[in-house]
């Protein structure tokens, strides 16, 4: 008899908290499932017509490129020329431009010497300037800056105080002096010996070189001799 009540009780006991179980679910966890199921039908509602909307945004990019690349081809066209063309053209501005950059970075003297260059990049930059494809704004403004720069190098040239030359085979003083770089003109040939005559003469000590007659010491020099050239 104990037993059996016993086991009435405990079944007693399961069958309340079973009920229990089933109150709190109902009122409390499928209320909260309900909302989430709702909130996920409402987002995936929103990505679908975001994709709608992507996909529209898409197509309205890609009409808007087309157009731009037709717009751009019929710039190319009116300058008589196409992609190709047009790029080849900014890589031979471009290429000037380093040119022109490496040479005003050279030591005066060097720049000086060198001078006539500047003609050569001047006659380069006219023959770009002629071709149809300088009216498009991209080169107008680079074109510009390189003519420019042009200018500004030539302006900082100057006749260096002293320079140097070095001796070539079949040089004499009189021939050096001559030179348009030098001093154009060649009765200057005494300045040079006046200024070189220890490096002339501690070479032909070196060569033991022996005058014939008729000759100075003056007449003989040789190719890689370092001359300094007083200005």
């Amino acid at each position: 008899m104990k037993k059996l009540i016993l086991s009435v009780l405990i079944l007693t006991f399961f069958a309340l908290s079973f009920a229990q179980e089933e109150v709190n679910y109902e009122e409390e966890y499928l209320p909260k499932l309900t909302k989430v199921q709702s909130d996920l039908t409402n987002t995936e509602a929103e990505i679908v017509t975001e994709e709608a909307t992507i996909a529209d945004l898409n197509v309205k990019i890609e009409e808007k490129e087309t157009a731009i690349e037709n717009t751009w081809t019929e710039i190319y066209t009116a300058v008589g020329s196409d992609d190709s063309g047009v790029d080849e053209y900014r890589n031979n501005l471009n290429a000037l431009e380093s040119k022109i950059r490496s040479f005003g970075a050279l030591p005066a003297e060097e720049l000086y010497k060198r001078r006539a260059e500047l003609d050569d990049f001047d006659a380069e930059l006219t023959t770009m300037r002629a071709d149809q494809k300088s009216a498009l704004t991209e080169f107008m403004n680079k074109i510009e800056r390189i003519d420019q720069k042009i200018k500004s190098v030539r302006s900082s040239i100057v006749v260096p105080y002293v320079m140097s030359y070095v001796v070539q085979r079949g040089d004499n003083l009189w021939k050096i002096s001559g030179k348009s770089d030098i001093y154009d003109d060649p009765f200057k040939w005494t300045d040079i010996y006046k200024a070189n005559k220890e490096t002339i003469s501690s070479w032909q000590r070196k060569y033991n070189a022996v005058l014939k007659e008729g000759q100075e010491e003056a007449d003989l020099i040789y190719p890689d001799q370092e001359f300094t050239i007083p200005r």
